[in-house]
């Protein structure tokens, strides 16, 4: 006898087509996927209610709706966005190849909140600095979201904490679906699963070295930008100066040689016909001097900027950390190590602090230099334009109004190191390519661990012998240090230490069984006592089975009589079912919403369905003829 036990709740037509509705785990609320790549976030009540709407340029896949978080995949990247505020948390890259990511896996783990007093001052927030992945890393701690976050894609299982601190993959070949079970991850293939012992990744003290390393991670990714940042203006001043000063005075000849024939100039007066056309032709009666000293002015002051507000202040929060590992001596990384990478990363970092002190004492007597230097080639352009036209651009630029310093300008033209600004590009030496720069997070040696050793032994182990294996390569790598140390040298040497410090955790592959899976559609129950229920859509019958005691068995098995299984969902231990009356969507459809007992607990009238979802507060939600959406409430 049919029953209609599932009463409606909603029943709309949207203004578009819907591609799947994702429904949060703990609250009445869903994230519906339209066509177009919108993402519509909704509270369920007697109606839906809009929280916000997300816009995506390219298709958005493996939707997550947590109780404080929305996660999602473009590609290869994550998102997550908090509920509450709507704002984006997270934006990262999960993989670094192009591979499109089949399913997205999230384990949360108990990561404790750091309370050690020292490290205080390296995790508040920036408030000076443009750090959002930082400000990010501050919210999750705040929040104490944690979660280890599995990708899967067709050739990897990769996994990484909180889409931002990459830890490792396992490489595979017919992997389809992934499922985690308390300190399990079970890894289904059409004819058999592996399952691994993730216990490790969960564990207190890796996950607060985790933890640590993801905010290093972050501030060094910052260094690196600010670098990069202050090459960028670097390269414009270069620029800057080549194009309006060098370049039109190659005439003289060498490069080497133009402030040997401009000091002849300044100290006996001797003015060779082309110097008197670069004064008349290429600076008088134009703002050209005016306009390079106030982009070259603007460069430095962005400079300085970047060294005093965000270079410097991310260097002591990393030296912070630094010394944080450093002075642990009890933690087991450091067991059995005279000497370990945290010390001399932060040697480097030091270096990278003296540098920069360095270059900004440079870049503000440079400045100077230049300022002067325009000064004293205006003055010139004026005596040597028409003296008869007064009101010409050099006479009212405000150089005119400054005094020119002339020992100041003597010590510039006499010395063609400061003359060709290499002072300045030999802190780089070149240009630093962002593609190659901090891009090797793990080392590649892979380390299995057994989750019955001792803790201590093992990060004892795995730590002293990546450590030892990168002492004894060729020195080689890294540039030899000249008398004069480098950005770019010590970039590398940066690169070199953070290689030795990062661990490749390998889960265990502890079991593979055996098991014929070959279908279009596989759902699993929640877990219950270690255990959980599995049911396989095959030939329009579902197969049931329970894992329990580290095996599968078959439970029985469901056939539907005159009705064609298009979905299948779990609550609350038991098995929704949606059907129809005809296989194919050519006219009218009758629906049928079943339980596995086979009562029909709702039908309805369709042309076309084609989504079925049940959430854990009982809400079911179907997509029918493209722009229908029903909520039932079971």
């Amino acid at each position: 006898m049919e029953t209609q036990s599932f009463s409606p709740m909603l029943d709309r037509v949207m203004a578009q087509e819907i591609q799947s509705v994702s429904w949060s785990k703990t609250m009445d609320v869903c994230a519906i996927l339209y066509i177009n790549n919108q993402l519509e976030i909704c509270r369920v009540s007697e109606q839906l209610q809009r929280m916000f709407i997300i816009q995506e340029d390219d298709v958005i896949s493996n939707i997550i709706v947590e109780s404080m978080f929305l996660a999602y995949n473009v590609a290869n990247k994550l998102y997550i966005y908090h509920l509450a505020s709507h704002q984006k948390i997270i934006q990262s890259t999960l993989i670094k190849n192009s591979d499109k990511i089949i399913q997205m896996l999230l384990v949360q783990v108990n990561a404790k909140i750091i309370k050690e007093q020292e490290l205080q001052a390296a995790i508040i927030p920036l408030s000076t600095t443009n750090l959002k992945n930082w400000q990010n890393l501050c919210f999750l701690k705040q929040q104490q979201i944690n979660n280890i976050i599995f990708s899967l894609t067709n050739k990897q299982i990769s996994y990484n904490f909180n889409g931002i601190l990459h830890l490792g993959e396992i490489e595979h070949k017919s992997i389809t679906q992934l499922y985690q079970l308390e300190n399990e991850l079970h890894c289904f293939s059409n004819s058999f699963v592996e399952i691994y012992d993730i216990g490790l990744l969960k564990h207190q003290q890796i996950l607060k070295y985790i933890q640590q390393l993801s905010y290093l991670n972050e501030l060094l990714c910052f260094l690196k930008t600010s670098i990069l940042l202050i090459n960028t203006q670097l390269q414009d001043i270069f620029k800057c100066y080549q194009l309006n000063i060098i370049g039109p005075l190659v005439a003289f000849g060498p490069q080497e040689t133009i402030n040997y024939h401009i000091l002849q100039f300044y100290q006996k007066g001797n003015c060779p016909q082309e110097l008197v056309q670069f004064f008349q032709k290429e600076l008088y009666n134009t703002k050209i001097l005016q306009k390079m000293d106030d982009n070259i002015t603007n460069s430095f002051n962005n400079i300085q900027e970047i060294i005093q507000d965000s270079l410097m202040n991310v260097l002591s929060r990393i030296l912070i950390i630094l010394n944080f590992f450093i002075q642990s001596k009890n933690m087991p990384f450091y067991q059995g190590l005279h000497k370990t990478p945290f010390e001399e990363l932060k040697q480097t970092i030091q270096n990278i602090q003296k540098v920069f002190s360095r270059f900004q004492i440079e870049c503000h007597q440079t400045k100077l230099h230049l300022r002067n230097f325009f000064v004293w080639l205006n003055l010139c352009a004026i005596k040597a334009g028409n003296e008869q036209e007064v009101e010409c651009e050099n006479v009212n630029s405000p150089l005119n109004k400054i005094e020119v310093d002339l020992s100041k300008l003597f010590d510039f033209l006499k010395d063609n190191h400061l003359f060709q600004l290499k002072n300045l590009q030999c802190f780089y030496q070149e240009k630093i390519a962002p593609k190659t720069f901090f891009t090797k997070i793990v080392i590649q040696k892979n380390v299995e661990f057994k989750q019955t050793e001792n803790i201590t032994k093992i990060l004892k182990n795995v730590f002293k012998d990546s450590y030892m294996d990168n002492i004894q390569q060729k020195q080689s790598k890294i540039e030899q240090e000249d008398t004069f140390v480098t950005v770019n040298s010590l970039v590398r040497q940066l690169q070199n230490y953070l290689d030795k410090i990062a661990i490749n955790l390998k889960p265990q592959l502890i079991n593979k069984i055996n098991i014929d899976l070959s279908s279009s559609i596989i759902r699993f129950s929640e877990q219950s006592e270690n255990s959980y229920m599995l049911s396989v859509l095959v030939n329009n019958s579902i197969i049931q089975y329970i894992y329990q005691l580290k095996s599968f068995q078959q439970l029985n098995q469901i056939q539907f009589n005159n009705k064609y299984i298009k979905e299948l969902q779990y609550f609350d231990g038991k098995l929704i079912i949606l059907s129809t009356n005809q296989q194919e969507n050519q006219q009218q459809l009758i629906a049928y919403i079943s339980s596995e007992d086979l009562e029909t607990q709702n039908k309805f009238e369709c042309h076309s369905i084609k989504d079925l979802q049940v959430s854990k507060k009982g809400l079911i939600s179907i997509i029918i003829d493209s722009k229908k959406l029903i909520i039932l409430s079971i």
